[in-house]
């Protein structure tokens, strides 16, 4: 595909361009709008936020190449399946975020993955578990369990991270990159341009390797 900005992370061989869409998907209070502020703008709020959907855009130059990425932060609530669906529809690469703290989220998790397979098929998706900075008594989440979910038995990326210590954030996206068969690492030192749109509709597609589970 020859053109700079078309879906599903399309290249154009002279101007070296891709223009990726991915959405982040995930039950209310997980973290999505905090891993998103986190990764674009190194900042982390701790008051709770309702979103209803915000685009969000990075421009970013890898080996020559001048990469796009829309991210769309989601509502977590089920309110809006016609926006759901449409956002599905319209994204080249998924997150999917689960908190250590809930077993619930990640109920959400399997459901918002069986909605993305039905109407995409095999797409890049990364499970992301957030909040691992959080030590609590109260029966958690058995990481290596879904991690084996993830990683064998859905072939997609796992990630542990936590957006309120920044860890291992820009690592959610290094693995979106990996599974869409991008050769190069991204770095926060490579963002060239960083901000933030209201909602509209856009394009799509991903790169890197960070292994399947960071710890």
């Amino acid at each position: 595909m020859a053109s700079t900005r078309q879906r599903s992370g399309s290249q154009g061989a002279a101007s070296n361009e891709v223009h990726y869409r991915i959405v982040v998907l995930g039950a209310a209070g997980v973290g999505k709008s905090s891993i998103i502020s986190q990764f674009l703008f190194e900042r982390f709020n701790s008051e709770y936020k309702e979103t209803v959907e915000e685009l969000h855009r990075g421009q970013y130059n890898i080996g020559g190449i001048k990469l796009t990425l829309d991210i769309l932060d989601t509502a977590g609530h089920r309110e809006f399946p016609a926006m759901r669906k449409l956002a599905i529809t319209t994204s080249d690469a998924f997150v999917l975020v689960y908190s250590v703290t809930d077993m619930t989220s990640f109920d959400e998790v399997q459901k918002l993955r069986e909605e993305i397979i039905s109407q995409r098929g095999k797409v890049p998706i990364v499970i992301v578990e957030n909040k691992a900075d959080i030590n609590t008594d109260v029966p958690t989440i058995d990481t290596e369990t879904i991690e084996s979910i993830a990683c064998v038995d859905w072939e997609s990326g796992f990630v542990q991270a936590s957006a309120k210590e920044n860890t291992n954030i820009v690592g959610i996206f290094q693995e979106l990159l990996r599974l869409s068969k991008f050769s190069n690492s991204l770095s926060p030192d490579l963002i060239r341009r960083r901000m933030s749109m209201p909602v509209s509709l856009s394009s799509q597609s991903l790169v890197k390797r960070q292994s399947c589970v960071i710890s």
